[in-house]
């Protein structure tokens, strides 16, 4: 009764492990027919008649023909055991294996032993598989490999649904092609339009864009769309190697078009770079304009300058900030480096030029308002001038704040030096040098090896004489 045994038991296990796996319609006359064998032997034993073909079997139900070196036919069990160098063709898929246990009527089949499975431009190896005839489903229970003309992909299980071209991969799952390397847990994927959903520990490598992310969850399809949820964090590195941008958030959408990328973040977005950092509910790039747009209260930090307002621009061109504006009663702070004093900036907009990466003048208007404190010939502190004008330009040497120039409407005063005039502010005052986020200590690397440049077994005889296969 062994033999018996273990077929109720191992289809059990497969209705067990995915019940929708193997419905379909069962076929009691899906009989075995033999077209060739040197040797036929009969005999009887506990689990019944045995049929025994030996040597040059070849074999065709009418799903498939097989070839192998024997098999071990169980008429009273509709059970076929093939052995040796098995090569199983239907007229949609290719299967190679060193043993098949066939069930007749469910038309489920385990195959064991180097396992190789091609349908339509992929092949998938495995030691182990399922596969059923009726479905085309195939379970892959440990380790698999898949390889089409895209790339290569491994996890420790999986499944693949030949009709529906798509597939569930599970466990340690890393995908490479010619453009990105890609790590997950698990991978659900529709191949034909190159949907894919990634979940668990994602980490994706964007050579072509120089970018890396990471995340719990991506949504990736064919239209270049990506959605990252579950704590994003995102590294994109300059052409030039010169700069690198760091981004996290709690969910980031990326969009590709040809070969123009915009992305936008949102929820507790913090953005640094070696020039500046930023806080903000919301931020959007886009590569073709180079302008990154700060929404929803953003605070952005550059050098010894802290700039708020309902929005902010940061443009960008050549690797460096080139200016930036705020609209809607911005606020800015400038610290002195000197006196440790702070200048304040206030007006409708304010726009912040900047030369080979340091400031070089501001712009506020209309409506500006302005505080600086002043220094004598040896930088010691010696007063402020606050005013009120259309429009005020300060200008900057160095960083430091040079000279101010008002235009119409000008109204100001001088304000002689005292004990309390370092802590005078204007309305909308706000200075948080302790929010300005820092380079991330933990790098965005691959936590997994790389993905094995050779198939996981020698190949077997019978697949490598077959031609036009992929390499």
């Amino acid at each position: 009764m062994q033999r018996h045994s273990f077929r109720i038991i191992f289809v059990f296990v497969l209705f067990l492990v995915s019940p929708f796996l193997f419905s379909g319609p069962a076929d009691a006359q899906n009989r075995v027919r033999i077209l060739q064998s040197d040797r036929l032997e009969g005999a009887t034993t506990e689990d019944g008649r045995i049929r025994k073909l030996l040597g040059n079997v070849r074999l065709e139900t009418d799903d498939f023909t097989i070839l192998c070196d024997s098999a071990w036919q169980y008429l009273d069990l509709d059970e076929l055991v093939a052995f040796g160098n098995i090569d199983i063709e239907t007229d949609r898929e290719r299967i190679w294996s060193d043993k098949a246990t066939y069930d007749i009527q469910s038309e489920i089949t385990l195959f064991e032993g180097r396992v190789i499975m091609q349908a339509e431009n992929i092949l998938l190896f495995s030691d182990v598989a399922y596969y059923s005839f009726a479905t085309e489903i195939a379970l892959f229970p440990e380790y698999l490999r898949l390889e089409d003309d895209r790339g290569v992909l491994v996890a420790d299980s999986g499944y693949y649904y030949n009709a529906l071209d798509s597939a569930i991969f599970r466990g340690n799952v890393q995908m490479t092609d010619s453009l990105q390397y890609i790590e997950a847990d698990s991978v659900f994927t529709r191949r034909s339009d190159e949907y894919y959903e990634l979940h668990g520990r994602v980490f994706l490598d964007d050579e072509e864009n120089r970018t890396r992310l990471t995340g719990s969850y991506i949504q990736s399809d064919s239209t270049g769309y990506r959605r990252v949820e579950g704590g994003s964090r995102m590294r994109r590195i300059n052409e030039s190697d010169s700069d690198t941008t760091f981004l996290w958030s709690d969910w980031l959408e990326v969009q590709q078009k040809d070969t123009i990328n915009t992305f936008t973040a949102y929820d507790n977005v913090h953005i640094w770079t070696e020039s500046y950092s930023s806080l903000s509910d919301t931020a959007h790039y886009d590569e073709q304009t180079e302008q990154f747009t700060l929404l929803g209260d953003p605070r952005l930090w550059y050098d010894e300058m802290q700039l708020t307002g309902p929005q902010i621009v940061i443009q960008i061109e050549n690797d460096t900030v080139r200016y930036l504006e705020s609209h809607k009663r911005p606020f800015a702070v400038q610290r002195d480096t000197t006196v440790g004093r702070l200048n304040q900036i206030t007006g409708d907009t304010i726009y912040i030029h900047f030369d080979d990466g340091t400031i070089s003048y501001m712009d506020v208007y209309p409506a500006g308002n302005v505080l600086y404190f002043i220094k004598s010939s040896d930088e010691q502190s010696d007063g402020a001038i606050e005013m009120t004008a259309d429009f005020i330009k300060l200008v900057f040497m160095d960083g430091e704040l040079e000279d101010v120039i008002a235009r119409r409407n000008v109204d100001g005063n001088w304000l002689t030096e005292k004990p309390n005039l370092p802590d005078r502010r204007l309305n909308g005052f706000i200075w948080e040098p302790d929010r300005r986020p820092g380079k991330p200590v933990e790098s965005i690397e691959p936590r997994l090896p790389p993905i094995p440049e050779d198939r996981p077994f020698s190949l077997p005889e019978r697949y490598q004489s077959v031609a036009e296969l992929p390499p």
